[in-house]
């Protein structure tokens, strides 16, 4: 079973202090106030910031030592205004040849979040919402093992929202995803957990589904 798990964690920033649990494939939210290191968490299992403390693993190895199984899509673009978004969309997938989708995956990510005509454009001529989908898609078309997104909805609009919920929704069973938030009501439906920053840091499994029952047939 593919297993992330989170030992005596402290990121650097936020209020997660010797926090441990563990992960398997499924969306896992990530909720807290403004602070509570949301994104300093995402960073931290991503490697772009190292921990106050703790380790971080995923099947048993560290997770530093193989960065071909984790993606982050930051909460803000990089700033390369001149760089076209194909170039940057071939760079990511070209980190992770043993992961990354066939072709026809590609197109169909690129039609349903709105963005074939865009792939030509320089990130600067972009707006911010555009921007954001491109490392949306480059992340569902790398697919490594553990894909951590940093408010993705934020800039884009409803209709892409409407994709992105549907495009995570086929990998549940099979990847790990951490999504933090603000605005989570999009995904609670098919949520694993809810990790919640703040004071207490929490993980909270989603409760198991209850049918109604028609008192006709009971």
């Amino acid at each position: 079973m593919t297993e992330l798990l989170l030992q005596d964690l402290s990121p650097l920033h936020g209020s997660m202090k010797d926090f441990s649990c563990k992960m398997n494939p499924g969306l896992h939210l990530v909720i807290g106030r403004n602070g509570a290191g949301k994104s300093s968490l995402l960073k931290t299992i991503a490697g772009a910031l190292p921990p106050a403390g703790g380790s971080i693993y995923f099947n048993g190895i560290s997770l530093p030592k193989c960065p071909d199984k984790v993606l982050l899509v930051p909460s803000t673009p990089p700033a390369l205004p001149w760089l076209n978004a194909d170039r940057l969309l071939d760079f990511i997938l070209s980190l992770y040849p043993s992961t990354r989708r066939e072709p026809s995956y590609r197109n169909r990510v690129l039609q349903e979040l709105q963005l074939e005509h865009a792939l030509k454009a320089p990130l600067g001529a972009l707006s911010a919402g555009m921007a954001k989908k491109v490392l949306i898609a480059a992340a569902l078309m790398a697919a490594p093992a553990v894909m951590l997104f940093d408010e993705p909805t934020n800039e884009i609009d409803s209709a892409s929202c409407l994709a992105l919920t549907s495009l995570l929704a086929e990998y549940r069973s099979s990847h790990i995803m951490l999504l933090a938030t603000h605005h989570p009501d999009p995904f609670l439906e098919m949520a694993a957990s809810t990790l919640k920053l703040g004071y207490t840091t929490l993980l909270e499994p989603r409760p198991p589904r209850v049918e109604p029952v028609d008192p006709m047939t009971s």
